[in-house]
């Protein structure tokens, strides 16, 4: 495939007109499919993804997500993997009309380097597809390396161009702490999805005060700047107990960087590789450890055996208490 984007820095200016406005990222994401979408459409994501992405896409606009794993859980499939989802999907007489991918991670917390990046990017477009990018953890960064930087490529994960297909979504609920005040915003040069979008965030608009408010937030550069890095230190601290209490257990986990979870591996205490076994350890762990795990089937993971966990919501103790007690579990069962 020609490569119709070179390395390098793609930061462009951002005018208000290519913005919109509603009610969360949540209702962002279920306008814009329903713009790019018929029902019945399929969406590639990447997998493991965020769980509720498959419920975003399908309860009002009928689309379908379809999972395409990579060579490995934190890795982006190539554009070959890419390929062989979009046939798969034709065999079953199912169109691909987009592909979305959320960059840093939910559920691994990684920070995919350029060029895994740039070729899901290049390729969506080149294949004539809506290529939309989930940005909401992009300033919830506590990390410094990114999946490919061992290549020695210089790491630029929140790109743009000036493609009218390439659309990214972005919202105050992680980076500021902010998930009940509902602010979502889609940036895109598509100027009949501005259209669109315009039109029916009506139905899920942001209120004008509230609007006030958060642009006087924003103003206030000085603020923002410490506000996200007193996050950021907040982050690598809580991330730093948990994956030490996780190593002290001797439990596989994926050295995240960005966002607010964690995924570890407990397929070595599996007594066979089922969907049905991860969800006997998910019961006894929410049972017996009262502890609350995403599971990655929910994810969409290739395989059994994975768990997501949110380490920001409780103490550092809470989080070495619940890792002394998943310790406890998997020893007993």
């Amino acid at each position: 495939m020609h490569r119709v984007l070179a390395k390098g820095d793609y930061r462009v200016k951002i005018s208000a007109d290519q913005l919109c406005i509603s009610a969360g990222c949540g209702a962002i994401l279920d306008n814009l499919f329903m713009c790019v979408t018929e029902p019945g459409d399929a969406v590639l994501i990447p997998a493991p993804y965020y769980p509720a992405f498959d419920n975003d896409l399908r309860v009002r606009n009928g689309a379908v997500a379809v999972p395409v794993c990579g060579d490995d859980a934190v890795s982006l499939p190539t554009p070959t993997q890419l390929d062989e989802a979009v046939e798969k999907c034709r065999a079953e007489g199912v169109a691909v009309k987009a592909i979305l991918l959320t960059n840093p991670s939910n559920p691994l917390g990684v920070i995919y380097g350029e060029d895994s990046l740039m070729d899901a990017i290049i390729w969506g477009l080149a294949n004539d597809m809506h290529v939309v990018v989930d940005e909401v953890y992009a300033s919830s960064v506590f990390g410094t390396h990114a999946v490919d930087d061992l290549s020695g490529d210089r790491v630029n994960p929140f790109v743009s161009t000036a493609k009218t297909r390439l659309h990214v979504v972005y919202g105050l609920s992680k980076d500021f702490c902010a998930s009940g005040y509902r602010v979502g915003v889609l940036r895109t040069r598509n100027e009949g999805v501005l259209r669109a979008m315009d039109n029916v965030a009506y139905f899920c608009t942001l209120p004008g005060p509230m609007q006030h408010a958060v642009a006087d937030m924003l103003e206030d550069e000085r603020w923002v700047d410490e506000f996200l890095a007193e996050n950021a230190n907040n982050l690598r601290a809580q991330h730093g107990a948990l994956t030490a209490a996780l190593a002290d257990a001797g439990i596989p986990v994926v050295n995240a960087v960005a966002g607010m979870f964690a995924w570890i591996d407990l397929s070595g205490w599996m007594r066979e590789s089922t969907w049905e076994e991860e969800n006997r350890l998910w019961t006894l762990a929410f049972e017996r450890a009262k502890i609350v795990m995403t599971p990655g089937r929910d994810c969409r993971h290739g395989t059994p055996g994975c768990f997501r966990l949110c380490f920001a919501t409780v103490t550092m103790e809470a989080l070495t208490t619940a890792v002394g007690r998943l310790k406890e579990m998997l020893a007993e069962h």
